[in-house]
């Protein structure tokens, strides 16, 4: 059986911040590690969602304009 590759991050923080980060864990019942990627997957979420947003919104602004064609067929 083939073993699972892991990737590690570091990141560097104020002994403050890391308290913060456990207490906040600690309340939501998670540890750590599964705070800061939930944390990190719903911004990524949030940011396509954004630029899918803008990239519909700049091809309407190009559709209005005439700038793009679009053909309907049956």
């Amino acid at each position: 059986m083939k073993e699972k590759h892991y990737a590690r991050l570091t990141v560097d923080m104020t002994p403050d911040e890391h308290t913060y980060l456990k207490m906040a864990s600690a309340q939501l019942g998670m540890s750590m590690r599964q705070f800061i990627l939930v944390a990190a997957f719903q911004k990524m979420g949030a940011i396509e969602d954004e630029w899918l947003a803008e990239k519909a919104a700049e091809t309407l602004r190009r559709l209005e304009s005439s700038q793009e064609k679009v053909s309907i067929e049956s």
